[in-house]
């Protein structure tokens, strides 16, 4: 595979996850939102912010592969922002959830899965971040054990109990929400997820493109430092 064609793989698999933010948003915005936040202008803005995050969070993303040379902190830095900010803004009506509220809906059974949901995804972001184990022993973990192979266990595990949370919430409150909170419009699913997928394709077009202008001695070294 040609250095070209690494990064631009990388910059398809940013996408994805940035479009993965976009659908936890829809979600939470249509089960997990909090009884008090119901047919609010936060609610009614969530999924709109949610789309320019995507957007943010790809590009951000894509950038960061760019300075990972002579910044490499700064593009981990980057490339780690892209990701949770847009987490912990989907977050924030689950976290009130779990934290703040006094409604019936901070007793429902859901709420420990909701939890165990919250805990690996820290620890996707905080494996990720903190290259452990193999930080403290290098070369013990190059094929078993290794931060990448954990942070990616781990983030499934977390989308298991997400989605799990989701669906528990979706029948539990089915008939209250059907009640009190408008259904979400074509515009608002399809239509933005449509636009995300548009925008960021553009952006990894420009990004794939802008590849090409990088010196080629550059490009040798970031694939002899992966």
């Amino acid at each position: 595979m040609s250095i070209q064609a690494r990064h631009i793989c990388y910059f398809f698999d940013y996408g994805a996850l940035s479009m993965y933010s976009l659908g936890s948003a829809i979600a939470y915005s249509t089960y997990v939102f909090p009884e008090e936040w119901i047919n609010s202008t936060f609610h009614h803005c969530y999924v709109p912010i949610a789309v320019l995050n995507t957007v943010i969070s790809t590009g951000l993303s894509c950038y960061s592969r760019f300075p990972e040379i002579q910044q490499p902190r700064l593009s981990k830095t980057l490339r780690t922002l892209a990701f949770a900010y847009p987490y912990l803004f989907d977050s924030t009506p689950l976290f009130y959830r779990l934290y703040l509220c006094t409604g019936e809906s901070c007793m429902e059974s859901v709420i420990p899965v909701h939890y165990r949901h919250c805990v690996f995804a820290f620890l996707t972001c905080f494996i990720f971040a903190a290259h452990l184990p193999e930080r403290l022993a290098p070369g013990r973990f190059d094929y078993i054990g290794h931060s990448h192979q954990l942070f990616h266990v781990c983030g499934i595990i977390g989308t298991h109990f997400q989605m799990e949370a989701i669906f528990i919430d979706m029948n539990a409150r089915r008939d209250w929400l059907l009640a009190s909170s408008p259904l979400l419009s074509f515009s608002q699913t399809v239509g933005s997820i449509g636009i995300s997928i548009i925008i960021s394709l553009t952006i990894i077009g420009a990004f794939s493109l802008a590849l090409y202008s990088t010196p080629k001695s550059s490009r040798t070294e970031k694939l002899h430092r992966h």
